[in-house]
């Protein structure tokens, strides 16, 4: 896998956070250029983060306030991918017009599953002691769908997280462009583990996902 892409956001004289320099080659569905300068809160408003300003906004800036130099914040996400492409989507539109809004408006919908991905980023935060930025690494993992369905329990993990989604999450995520053949394959491939003697009851106690 490539070195993980990294961004440096500093705080300005009225206490927000701003992003002031990156190297982001693997951003999938954001451009650098685009964001380039923007405090914490627009970064996710302008993305239309689901629940930012109602949930996520005063706990973040109260992290990056108190987040030390020997402390390392990590968390992981995941999206579904439409298309085999890991350093951007080029489904959602073209990588280098930032006249165009990135929209899942222009994917395909219900492609063969043979095309869809699951794209994760391990994200870690970090303040540097010299500077006092915060440093935000992003490490992205990207496999298709169809090798990690071959994972014990992974399929109804999958499915039922996908349909855990709320109306905005779904938005969020393109849900309305791939659920249909995701989610069929996703409970063929739980259904044919029940058969062969899965038990679901086990699955914290052997849990070795590799991926």
């Amino acid at each position: 896998m490539p070195r993980p892409d990294s961004d440096s956001e500093s705080d300005g004289n009225d206490g927000q956070y701003y992003l002031v320099a990156g190297a982001v080659l693997l951003p999938g569905f954001w451009r650098l250029t685009s964001k380039f300068g923007m405090s914490l809160a627009e970064l996710h408003t302008s993305g239309n983060v689901p629940h930012y300003q109602q949930k996520l906004h005063k706990g973040m800036y109260n992290l990056f306030r108190r987040l030390r130099p020997d402390q390392i914040v990590a968390r992981n996400n995941y999206f579904i991918q439409v298309d085999d492409s890991l350093p951007w989507s080029w489904s959602i539109g073209p990588e280098d017009d930032d006249s165009e809004t990135a929209s899942w408006s222009t994917a395909e919908k219900n492609r063969a599953i043979e095309h869809h991905y699951f794209r994760s980023e391990r994200q870690t935060l970090r303040r540097l002691p010299k500077t006092g930025a915060v440093c935000f690494t992003v490490r992205t993992y990207f496999e298709p769908i169809t090798a990690i369905a071959e994972e014990d329990y992974v399929p109804g993990r999958l499915a039922s997280a996908v349909r855990s989604w709320g109306d905005d999450v779904a938005r969020y995520k393109g849900k309305e462009r791939y659920g249909e053949v995701l989610l069929e394959f996703l409970d063929k491939k739980h259904q044919e583990q029940m058969e062969r003697g899965l038990d679901p009851s086990r699955e914290d106690e052997c849990r070795t996902y590799p991926f």
